[in-house]
């Protein structure tokens, strides 16, 4: 008989992260995938965002469809959210490929609150059957996508146009800041196009400067020269409100609006301001998230 204790790898796995906390040694993204880009921590972002579309959304217990996410990240954690609170289909892409399948499940080891948070979107039996259907494939990119959970990168938005397949979300969280502002137009019009009809775009958006969001959000207003694709990727594009609201209405079919648009005023704007902002108002400047939301025309 085999003395071998069952799921004898995840639970060395989970003793030894626990160790590398407890000495210090923990990998940032690690810790990343405990805290603030847990699968508990992205269903309440989720669960928020998906608020402000009310009752454009199908009651928990509906069928919702399809859902596209744009942007990945490393984590999977949203595109896994969107499965489990009713989402039949989700695909998820990015321009680079970036998950890593250890954080992935570090990130949904422990979920707790999640069933409450997305309990307005899901029936609860429906929410544990779809997480233990997740939890059977180990995270495993092939087996997701057999669940309904596909991941594509590299790739990108314009290229599903092409193809028949339109969805009833359209969804991104901190990304579209990352976009050198060349190519937001394009994106902007590709994803619009890609809604069903009566579908429901979704973009949350960070205004601060990535290099130091709590202390100097507003660092990178300062005169800097020509703002680089890498910068962008780095510590954002550094588009404004006002610019973004220019982007979504001027470059797609459909009405915007903006629920969500929060003005920081803990922190100091530079002494000098580069060019490009010049004549801005202060609000404009100091506009830290904008939440973008459209409806597309139309029903099924």
């Amino acid at each position: 008989m085999s003395s071998a204790i069952p799921d004898s790898v995840p639970l060395r796995r989970h003793l030894a992260s626990w160790v590398n906390r407890v000495r210090g040694r923990e990998d940032p993204n690690q810790r990343a995938a405990r805290q603030h880009r847990s699968f508990d921590a992205m269903s309440g972002i989720l669960a928020w965002m998906l608020s402000h579309a009310g009752e454009r959304l199908q009651p928990a217990g509906r069928p919702r469809g399809r859902a596209l996410e744009i942007g990945t990240g490393q984590f999977m954690a949203h595109a896994a959210a969107l499965y489990v609170c009713g989402y039949d289909r989700v695909l998820t892409i990015d321009r680079y490929r970036q998950v890593v399948p250890a954080l992935v499940r570090a990130s949904l080891e422990t979920p707790v609150l999640a069933r409450r948070l997305l309990s307005p979107y899901v029936d609860h039996d429906d929410y544990v059957a779809r997480l233990r259907r997740l939890e059977t494939t180990q995270y495993d990119l092939g087996r997701l996508a057999e669940t309904g959970v596909e991941y594509r990168a590299p790739a990108e938005a314009s290229a599903l146009l092409a193809q028949d397949e339109r969805f009833d979300l359209v969804f991104s969280y901190t990304v579209l800041e990352h976009v050198p502002p060349a190519e937001i137009p394009g994106l902007l019009d590709s994803s619009s196009r890609l809604l069903a009809p009566g579908g429901v775009a979704l973009h949350l958006i960070d205004l601060e400067d990535h290099r130091d969001p709590r202390a100097d959000p507003f660092a990178f207003l300062s005169p800097t020269g020509m703002w680089s694709d890498e910068a962008c990727g780095e510590r954002g594009n550094r588009v404004r409100r006002s610019r973004w609201g220019q982007y979504f209405q001027e470059t797609t079919s459909l009405n915007w609006t903006f629920p969500y648009a929060p003005v920081r005023r803990d922190a100091p704007l530079p002494p000098r301001l580069d060019a490009a902002f010049q004549g801005l108002d202060e609000a404009d400047l100091r506009t830290s998230a904008l939440l973008a939301m459209a409806v597309a025309p139309g029903t099924d």
